[in-house]
Order: structure tokens, then C-alpha cells, then sequence
């Protein structure tokens, strides 16, 4: 499956931003250690916040173009688990017909690979409309589509999916989330 430029494009900057956020979480991790081991209370802080600033001050995240004509980095959007410890998060910006959902699955793959080093993770796939979310619905639930078939390799075989309205329980995320062949 060859991709397009501005694909390829989208994906490296994705990694981009990958590699810079595994760099600054691991710094951030080496610190805590360090201050752990003199005694010392250390939380893991913002990393996320920190590399998304890092990028930007480097001119490495794309522009938009305001209502005024000029050209600024959006904000950092920033999330937090219920232990207030800092969630990485990313939006990909994609033109109707541009191929999301493929980028969708070779994205998964990365973040995956890149930034957490594992075949494990929740997933969560959000479309804007009813014939969006069908027609993804039947790509990805289709194992001998290709995107399935990515799914399926970054995730080390284990992909579960679920509709809105479906149940999960505990022990769906803990069969879900064990290392492959585990």
C-alpha cells in the first residue's frame, strides 16, 4: 500500500513528536529516580506539556492560520488521568478522503512502538458522523481487510473491538493488555 506525500508527512511528524515525547518522559523518569534516591518526594510532572513546548519553540508543530491571516502553533491541550499524572494525547488533522482511517492503523502501530514500547493499549476511535463510524465499523471489523490486518500486527493479535454502546469489564482490559504470547 503506498501512501501519499502529505500521509508520509503526517506520519513522520508523528513521529517526530513520538520520539521527542518517549526523550522527555524518559529525562523526566531519570529525575524522579534520581531525587527518589536522595530521599526526596518527585512526581514525573508535565512531560507531555514540556515536549509539546520544546516543539514549538524548535518551529518542529505545524501552524494554522487565524481568522486575522497570521499563522500560530495551537495550544497545548493538556489531559490528566484521575491521579492528575499528565496523558499524552494527539489529534491528526486529515481532509475528508484523505485516508484517516489508514493513517488511523499505521498511527496506532507507532504510538504503540515509538512511545510506549509495547503491543498493548485501549484504543478509542472517534468519527464525526453515523455513515463515518459504519463505514469504519466495516473496515476494521473485516480480519481480512489490510487496516485489520495492521490492527492486528500492532497489537500483537489481540484486537477486541467494541461498539458505543458494548460493555468491558476488568478483566477484558487485563486479557487485553498482557504482553503477546503472555
Amino acid at each position: 500500500m503506498k501512501l501519499k506525500d502529505y500521509q508520509i508527512d503526517v506520519l513522520d511528524r508523528l513521529s517526530g513528536y513520538l520520539s521527542a515525547l518517549a526523550a522527555k518522559r524518559k529525562e523526566a523518569e531519570e529525575y524522579v529516580e534520581f531525587q527518589r534516591g536522595k530521599g526526596r518526594d518527585a512526581k514525573l510532572g508535565d512531560y507531555c506539556r514540556e515536549t509539546w513546548q520544546d516543539l514549538a519553540a524548535a518551529g518542529a508543530l505545524p501552524k494554522v492560520r487565524l481568522p486575522d491571516g497570521t499563522e500560530a502553533v495551537m495550544p497545548y491541550v493538556g489531559r490528566e488521568d484521575g491521579r492528575k499524572r499528565a496523558i499524552p494525547n494527539v489529534c491528526l488533522k486529515i481532509p475528508t478522503g484523505g485516508g484517516k482511517t489508514l493513517i488511523g492503523t499505521i498511527a496506532v502501530d507507532r504510538i504503540n512502538t515509538e512511545a510506549f514500547k509495547t503491543q498493548t493499549g485501549l484504543v478509542l476511535w472517534v468519527v464525526p458522523s453515523d455513515a463515518i463510524y459504519s463505514q469504519t465499523w466495516r473496515t476494521l471489523a473485516n480480519r481480512e481487510h489490510p487496516y485489520r490486518q495492521m490492527l492486528e500486527r500492532a497489537s500483537g493479535g489481540r484486537v477486541k473491538m467494541l461498539e458505543k454502546n458494548d460493555a468491558f469489564t476488568k478483566q477484558d482490559v487485563k486479557l487485553w493488555s498482557r504482553p503477546a504470547g503472555a
